[in-house]
This record gives C-alpha cells, sequence and structure tokens, in this order.
C-alpha cells in the first residue's frame, strides 16, 4: 500500500492567530528551546493547536532529511512534556499526524521514550482510555484518506504500546477496538510487522528515512549538524528519498508554503482563527 499523503497539516487553516503571531510558531519551529515560553501564554485548550503548526512548519522546511528528523523530535518532545491528561490525546494527535511518513519510523522510535517517560504516572485504565482516544481522534481526521489513517494509527499503536506486541494484551486491545471499522482490518494486517520494526509493507512506496545507530557496521559513521544547542546521536547518517540533494540553509529556515490545502479548522480551535 502506498499512502497519498506525504505531509498534512492537521487541524489549522489560514493564518495563525494564536495570541503570540506567526512569528512565535517559526520561533519555535526554528529554536525548541522557546516552546515553553511561548506555551506558557497559551490556554491548555490551544497547545495541540499550537503543536500542529510547529511541526507542520518544521516538516515544510528546507531542511536535509536528517537534520529534519532531529527537528521533529526534539520540538515534539518539548511539546509534549507541556501537555497533560487533559490535552495530551489530542496533542499526541497533533504531532504524529503532522509528521512526513518517510520520517515516521525514526520519529516514533526516538519518541518512544519520551512517552513513556510522560505517562508513567498514569495507571493502566486511564492509560488504555488516552490510547483509545488518540486511536479515535486520527480517526475523526477529515482530511485523511483512510490509507493515511491506517500508517498513522499504526505509528501510534506502536508509539503508545508501552513495548507490548501481543493483540490481545492491553494497551493495543484497547487501540484496536477504537479502530472504525472501516480499515480496522488493514491495521491488524499490518500491525504485527510494525511493532516488529518492519515497515516495508505499511510505507511501500516511501522513501524512508534511515539512521543507522552509532555502533552500525555499514554506517558512513557522520553526524548529523547540530542546531540550537541540540546534540544528535553520533554516528547517525541518511538514506535520503530517491531524487533528493540534501542541503542546509546557511540561516534560520523559514516554512515554505504547502502545495496542499490546509484542511478547515475543527472545534475546538476555531473560535481562535
Amino acid at each position: 500500500m502506498k499512502p497519498s499523503r506525504i505531509v498534512i497539516a492537521a487541524a489549522l487553516a489560514g493564518t495563525c492567530a494564536f495570541a503570540q503571531s506567526e512569528s512565535a510558531v517559526t520561533e519555535a519551529a526554528n529554536n525548541p528551546s522557546s516552546i515553553h515560553a511561548a506555551v506558557a501564554e497559551l490556554d491548555s485548550t490551544k497547545i495541540a493547536a499550537f503543536a500542529s503548526e510547529v511541526i507542520d512548519a518544521i516538516a515544510t522546511m528546507p531542511k536535509n532529511p536528517v537534520t529534519k528528523v532531529f527537528s521533529l523530535v526534539e520540538s515534539s518532545q518539548n511539546l509534549l512534556a507541556e501537555a497533560d491528561e487533559s490535552n495530551m490525546a489530542d496533542v499526541i494527535v497533533a504531532l504524529i499526524s503532522n509528521v512526513p511518513f518517510e520520517a515516521l519510523p525514526e520519529w516514533t522510535t526516538q519518541m518512544f521514550a519520551s512517552v513513556q517517560e510522560v505517562t508513567a504516572d498514569i495507571e493502566e485504565a486511564p492509560y488504555n482510555k488516552l490510547v483509545a482516544d488518540v486511536i479515535s481522534k486520527i480517526g475523526d481526521l477529515e482530511e485523511f484518506t483512510d490509507d493515511d489513517k491506517v500508517v498513522v494509527t499504526a505509528f501510534a499503536i506502536k508509539l503508545l504500546s508501552r513495548g507490548k506486541d501481543v493483540y490481545d494484551e492491553e494497551p493495543i486491545r484497547s487501540a484496536l477496538a477504537a479502530v472504525p471499522g472501516t480499515y480496522r482490518g488493514q491495521v491488524e494486517s499490518s500491525l504485527g510487522a510494525v511493532l516488529a520494526g518492519d515497515y516495508s509493507g505499511l510505507l511501500a512506496g516511501v522513501d524512508v528515512i534511515v539512521i543507522p545507530s552509532a555502533g552500525d557496521a555499514d554506517a558512513s559513521a557522520t553526524e548529523a549538524p547540530s542546531e540550537d544547542g541540540f546534540e544528535p546521536t553520533k554516528g547517525a547518517e541518511i538514506i535520503p528519498s530517491k531524487g533528493t540533494e540534501p542541503s542546509e540553509p546557511s540561516t534560520p529556515a523559514t516554512p515554505s508554503t504547502p502545495s496542499r490545502p490546509k484542511p478547515p479548522v475543527p472545534p475546538p480551535y476555531a473560535e481562535q482563527f
């Protein structure tokens, strides 16, 4: 299955009209350390919308692929750290739904520990509800095709699996129960491979960004550029998408204008715009 989506900006449309200006989104995308101060000015119900804009801005920047993955991860970690149980499902959906498909494997792998840490104190029953809420909200994203939802849902289940890989164990059981019936069978058929780290079937036709570990004997052991004080894992390299020539801007990048239309603004964010 080749998904139709490459990057979709979820939840927002038009000109950003937060308490901060659109420049605050650009600043947060270029400098993740500014996220805490920006979020401090927002009502908790607006954090997911802000997260959506920041991750979409990074996804559309003219960065080389490896730097983009590291930026997506660091910003996502900072944004997730600002969430609480009241808005965590919305924030997680805002993050994962704006990560480009080619970056989802590395993003999910590197975000797993952050999710574990942020949710460590959540008991099993409320955690299972959180997982079900995330999966249900992905199903409600009108700008996604069912094929898109299969991809994002499978990675969301892996992200939230707490290391489980058995379908009839929690939280995977709660996650699968929340998947809409129209594509639940596709998720179930692909999930085993995804949980095992095999994305070749789910992302067939997508040029996946690969960042080998430092000890990988086949890696060329280059180090990704450090931006804004973020130190990436040493030994990381990139296998870029076909036809892509990585390049790095000499000045802070400004999000490019996506060719795709922004989707309509759903509640509860509509009144902000």
